[in-house]
């Protein structure tokens, strides 16, 4: 998933995973990036096989550390390797696809202590918002004039808007001619900087939160739903993908939020909320609520 990750730089082991990565790419992957060459979609999902990244011992050494790195190196090293192929405009978005049993989780068993793991689920969407739009980059501008200061910050899904702290550059004419110790304390009272956002570099996606339940399916009797409801944000070409009454196989991350429904802003309650970095069907291949019996007719109809 492209949403909510830090811009990192190239230090010396994300070196390493960038190469690492783009071997894997152009090894396993060079016929999909031919036959993408007329992919006429602006946007689309690009699904890497769990097994091929664990089989490099550099790319398995950043999966359990942090996965948010991982996706955030190896989606910009996708899309860098995918550009000599492209034929029309067309973004890759990384996913994960053919995760492990070692993997498979109820949703109804998750903990806090499981934040920030990697987990599979059988489910079935119960409800779903309408798309929702994300900034998840803004550019600003320091306003001071004459200044040609712009920085570009990350942003988080539903949090405030971060913004930059005092220009450099107005701070560096703010300080010059100064004494090192006189500049040591103006250093710590700088005046507070004006920026403005500039609309044509601001970055925005999709999104869209999915209601889901546990799908516990069998094939000599009825399924069964488990007992409560999660909350799952998917992104992207993943948008009105899925339908209520879908039965989906996820891979996501596990994320803790604040409650949507705080009075104060402080309030230490959590919930946990999914990520979804990949989608696959169902080893039953059955894709809706309808293609099958269920132990009971349940509530979310």
């Amino acid at each position: 998933m492209s949403f909510g990750r830090q811009e990192v730089g190239p230090e010396a082991d994300e070196q390493e995973l960038m190469n690492a990565f783009g071997e894997l790419i152009e090894k396993k992957y060079k016929s999909d990036f031919e036959m993408l060459s007329t992919c006429e979609e602006e946007i689309f999902s690009f699904e890497v096989e769990w097994d091929d990244l664990c089989a490099d011992p550099v790319i398995q050494g950043h999966l359990g550390d942090n996965l948010d790195r991982f996706m955030t190196v190896a989606e910009r090293v996708l899309n860098d390797r995918f550009i000599r192929y492209m034929g029309n405009p067309c973004r890759l978005v990384l996913r994960l696809s053919g995760l492990t049993d070692h993997h498979k989780r109820r949703l109804d068993s998750l903990r806090m202590r499981d934040r920030r793991k990697l987990f599979t689920f059988d489910t079935l969407v119960v409800g779903r918002t309408p798309p929702l739009g994300y900034l998840q980059k803004a550019a600003y501008a320091c306003a001071a004039k004459g200044c040609d200061f712009v920085k570009e910050i990350e942003q988080r899904l539903a949090r405030q808007r971060e913004s930059p702290g005092p220009c450099p550059k107005c701070a560096e004419r703010f300080l010059s001619g100064m004494e090192p110790d006189e500049r040591e304390v103006a250093a710590r009272f700088l005046p507070r900087s004006s920026y403005y956002l500039v609309n044509e570099d601001l970055r925005y996606i999709d999104v869209q939160y999915l209601s889901l339940m546990d799908a516990l399916p069998d094939a000599d009797g009825p399924w069964s739903l488990g007992q409560h409801v999660w909350t799952a944000v998917v992104d992207e070409d993943f948008v009105d993908a899925y339908p209520i009454g879908s039965l989906v196989r996820l891979h996501a991350t596990v994320h803790v939020d604040h409650l949507p429904e705080r009075t104060f802003d402080k309030d230490t309650r959590r919930v946990m909320i999914l990520r979804v970095e990949g989608i696959d069907l169902l080893d039953e291949h059955a894709t809706h609520f309808d293609e099958v019996t269920w132990t009971s007719e349940p509530s979310w109809r």
